[in-house]
């Protein structure tokens, strides 16, 4: 059950641009999530994790 709370709490946070679904590569939370899912699955450090998906946020934010 806690895993499904997590992803109700995440996963429209990273799906939804101003209350409208954007799945497309313009969408730079969804592609920061997915870089941080990326580093979790690989090196499973909370911390590793948190800096990457931070990075990747304002690195996106700054490209997009």
């Amino acid at each position: 059950m806690p895993a499904a709370v997590l992803t109700a709490i995440w996963a429209p946070e990273l799906a939804l641009q101003k209350e409208v679904l954007s799945l497309t590569l313009h969408n730079d939370r969804l592609l920061a999530g997915l870089v941080a899912i990326a580093v979790a699955w690989r090196f499973r450090a909370t911390f590793v994790t948190i800096v990457s998906g931070l990075l990747a946020l304002h690195f996106f934010d700054w490209l997009i």
